[in-house]
């Protein structure tokens, strides 16, 4: 279920929990492996050799991937997708943020089209923030609804997206692996994070705590709230004021 528009009206302070997807609600990265699998190894590593140093911005990496595509059928992309599945441990989670009335937002730098086929495959239908693919007859095309230049190596600024949907007395908790969580972290109360995300944590002073499937991050939140221990981040606020300003 993508999500749509912005605040609507002003909701209440809560805890407000945002969620990477590829490597963090699933054990692979499904997207790189995707483009990896349609495009060609060699093909693919170029691109994203270039993206990584720099030389692409991340829009102009995903395009060039595409075209690399000759066609994509959605039967191919069903096909492909069958050995992946969302992390088991993610539903549970799910129903415990429903339950408590803490708003849940999957944010990834990946493409809608599959992340709805596994969303649905392990019946779930919940919001989220991502690129988006459309299947043509021929290579597929990419829209890039929430770019920023002012995150050129990401196609969806995620870091917009946790500070403009929090409010002043809000808690955020972010949870994610790889690069493209990096600038979020940084506005984020609490980070749960591994892989790459884990070594930017500890090299930026960033709060965290390691997380191996959704059931710890579940019972760590769970502790902390009991414990009144979960607090805000005073650079993470700052940082998310900073933003609201224009700053």
């Amino acid at each position: 279920m993508r999500e749509t528009g912005f605040r609507s009206h002003i909701p209440e302070p809560t805890i407000r929990i945002f969620t990477d997807f590829d490597g963090t609600m699933t054990r692979e990265d499904v997207g790189r492996e995707l483009f990896r699998h349609f495009c060609g190894s060699t093909v693919f590593n170029h691109i994203r050799s270039r993206w990584v140093d720099g030389a692409m911005t991340a829009p102009e990496a995903y395009d060039a991937l595409c075209r690399s595509i000759p066609v994509l059928r959605e039967t191919d992309l069903r096909d492909f997708l069958l050995p992946y599945e969302i992390d088991p441990s993610f539903p549970r989670f799910a129903e415990w943020c429903a339950e408590r009335n803490y708003p849940l937002l999957i944010l990834s730098d990946g493409a809608d089209q599959y992340i709805d086929i596994l969303l649905n495959k392990a019946g779930l239908s919940m919001p989220h923030l991502s690129n988006r693919m459309h299947l043509t007859p021929t290579s597929p095309d990419m829209e890039y609804p929430h770019f920023d230049p002012r995150c050129p190596s990401i196609a969806n600024c995620k870091s917009n997206h946790v500070a403009l949907r929090a409010q002043d007395d809000d808690l955020i908790v972010y949870i994610g692996d790889g690069a493209s969580d990096f600038e979020a972290a940084q506005y984020a109360d609490m980070v749960f994070a591994r892989g790459a995300l884990e070594q930017y944590c500890q090299e930026q002073n960033i709060t965290f705590r390691r997380f191996y499937h959704f059931t710890t991050v579940r019972e760590v939140l769970s502790l902390m709230i009991s414990q009144n221990t979960l607090r805000r981040r005073k650079r993470a606020e700052l940082r998310r004021r900073g933003l609201w300003s224009g700053g």
